[in-house]
């Protein structure tokens, strides 16, 4: 799996980049996800690139040719004063719109609740993590693509599909609680601290809407229990098993978030 994640950031980089992978159980499955998706995002004509955490593109012919994941436990955006040597991203831009996006691993994000929730790969409007790297923190809201990840023998069950839906549910802000996570308007799904200026992508009235408003998945590498299943539907979460390499399973989901990253993002 790791020589499948190298080929990948040497597609999208047009060099061979040293690649530090984190440690810990699962941690190169989330990789191998995020650069898949990534790969394709490139093949379908967006303009892909590796990111350093202080928030500079990294270019084929740069002297720091590094691709770091996230090591230690969850956090948010570091500050970009404190150098490129924590998380990389993955950038992208839709070069008919000039919209960009920014591709995260082992990202924490604010609820409403105020607790921190890790989503392991999540796609977030540029300007949102431009705005964080100023000062290093959570962004409060929801993403537009969120992936948990599962390196795991057994089958996904009901508690670990009702913990992600419960942790999406706390990271929404809709329309009508703007007044309660006190940013100002116009509502908005997803917020870098205080930051007012852009509009990024509106807030949505209902769960319902917001559930079908961004892509939401959980992508093991076994299979989920039919009470698991039974619940996707409903909230807005997609069940992917069989995530392995080369199999027709991780293929389907790749191609699916680049498909509607394609099709959602404009």
């Amino acid at each position: 799996m790791i020589s499948d994640v190298q080929a990948a950031v040497n597609a999208i980089l047009g060099a061979v980049p040293q690649l530090r992978t984190a440690s810990g159980a699962g941690r190169v499955f989330e990789l191998f996800i995020m650069t898949g998706v990534a790969t394709r995002l490139q093949n379908q004509g967006f303009d892909v690139w590796l990111q350093r955490s202080d928030g500079t593109r990294v270019g084929s012919s740069d002297s720091d040719l590094r691709f770091i994941q996230r090591d230690g436990p969850p956090t948010g955006v570091p500050r970009a004063a404190l150098g490129p040597g924590n998380a990389s991203v993955i950038g992208f831009r839709r070069i008919s719109s000039g919209s960009e996006w920014e591709i995260w691993n082992g990202i924490q994000f604010q609820g409403r609740s105020g607790a921190a929730h890790e989503i392991d790969i999540s796609v977030v409007p540029r300007a949102v993590g431009i705005e964080l790297r100023k000062t290093g923190g959570r962004p409060t809201g929801r993403p537009r693509v969120a992936i948990e990840c599962k390196d795991v023998r057994q089958a996904g069950n009901v508690d670990e599909m009702r913990a992600f839906v419960a942790r999406l549910y706390d990271v929404t802000v809709l329309e009508s609680q703007q007044k309660y996570v006190n940013f100002p308007a116009p509502s908005r799904a997803i917020y870098p601290g205080t930051f007012g200026g852009d509009t990024f992508y509106a807030a949505q009235v209902t769960y319902w809407g917001e559930n079908r408003n961004t892509f939401n998945a959980i992508a093991r590498r076994s299979s989920f229990t039919t009470g698991a299943k039974a619940m996707t539907k409903y909230y807005g979460v997609e069940p992917h098993g069989f995530i392995t390499v080369g199999s027709s399973e991780a293929a389907a989901l790749m191609d699916a978030v680049a498909q509607w990253i394609d099709a959602k993002c404009p």
